[in-house]
């Protein structure tokens, strides 16, 4: 490495991350001990091949765009990955800059490829406990703690919230007409439609099967929560083609309001539940409003 000087070359090849010293268009001279590691290949079969043929073939990494960037003297970060010898994805956060020669001109590139892999592992691990896989909306865990927290700020600020439940109207009917791919492309459109109703600071959740909930948060004025779900069933009912089929749907959707209607996340649950089965009773394809819960009554044995 006649690039580097003595010192430096040690210290290249003790450190922790993945070191690669290519040519401009991509051979490779130098690739660390820990980068070979990393990707299980022997210094006979790193040196001289082409850096991009180790990249995952999964990965849209833009290679030309890359190169581009480093030959105008600028550096280039991002997310990239690079496929083991044992055929595993490895994933990693790559610096590559430009290496000079003593007239300024370009020789060389290094790259530098910090594992991600655990910090990947977590956000998987992260999505499948917080996020509905089918919608990829926040999933029952998720929406547990977003409410908790919006009930705490509006007790804090002496404000409230609104939360909707909402339930597809016969959706058994269009799983056992269809199938349920169909079903689950309603759900997925529908996921998508609520979405678009919402302001940044709401949240919309699948709790499963096709019950949603939404949280609206700062809303005490209940005209306010009609007025948005009116907007709502404007927007989410109406004609969907699902797998080839045209189908036409319809919501029902109970409002709970908090403090109003109740005062924990139990009590208002059960509220917007039960005015979401009053709205159903009256023939679907609407809203009610909840009742507040009745205050205990203590008697004398």
């Amino acid at each position: 490495m006649t690039w580097f000087g003595h010192d430096l070359s040690k210290v290249i090849e003790q450190m922790p991350i993945g070191v690669a010293v290519t040519l401009p268009h991509g051979a490779i001279e130098y690739a660390n001990p820990h980068l070979r590691q990393w990707l299980g290949l022997s210094v006979e079969r790193v040196l001289g091949a082409n850096l991009a043929q180790f990249r995952s073939g999964s990965d849209a990494f833009p290679e030309r765009i890359v190169r581009k960037t480093l030959l105008t003297g600028e550096s280039w970060q991002g997310e990239t990955e690079f496929r083991a010898e044992t055929d595993e994805i490895r994933h990693a956060l790559e610096l590559a800059c430009p290496l000079h020669d003593n007239t300024g001109h370009i020789t060389h590139f290094i790259h530098f490829l910090q594992d991600i892999g655990a910090l990947k592992l977590t956000q998987v691990l992260n999505k499948l406990a917080f996020y509905d896989n089918l919608t990829g909306l926040p999933n029952r865990n998720l929406f547990v703690e977003r409410l908790s927290r919006a009930m705490d700020a509006a007790q804090r600020n002496r404000g409230g919230l609104a939360l909707l439940y909402i339930d597809i109207d016969h959706f058994k009917r269009i799983n056992d007409a269809f199938g349920h791919d169909a079903g689950d492309e309603l759900l997925r459109q529908l996921a998508v439609r609520l979405q678009k109703c919402l302001r940044k600071t709401d949240t919309v959740a699948r709790l499963g099967g096709d019950e949603f909930v939404i949280i609206l948060e700062q809303i005490s004025d209940t005209s306010l929560a009609i007025g948005m779900v009116e907007n709502l069933l404007e927007t989410c009912c109406g004609g969907y083609e699902l797998r080839g089929h045209s189908q036409r749907v319809t919501l029902s959707i109970g409002i709970g309001m908090y403090p109003h209607d109740a005062k924990d996340m139990d009590a208002l649950l059960k509220c917007a539940d039960t005015a979401m089965y009053g709205a159903k009773a009256s023939g679907r394809n609407g809203f009610r409003l909840s009742e507040p819960a009745p205050k205990k009554q203590y008697g004398v044995a």
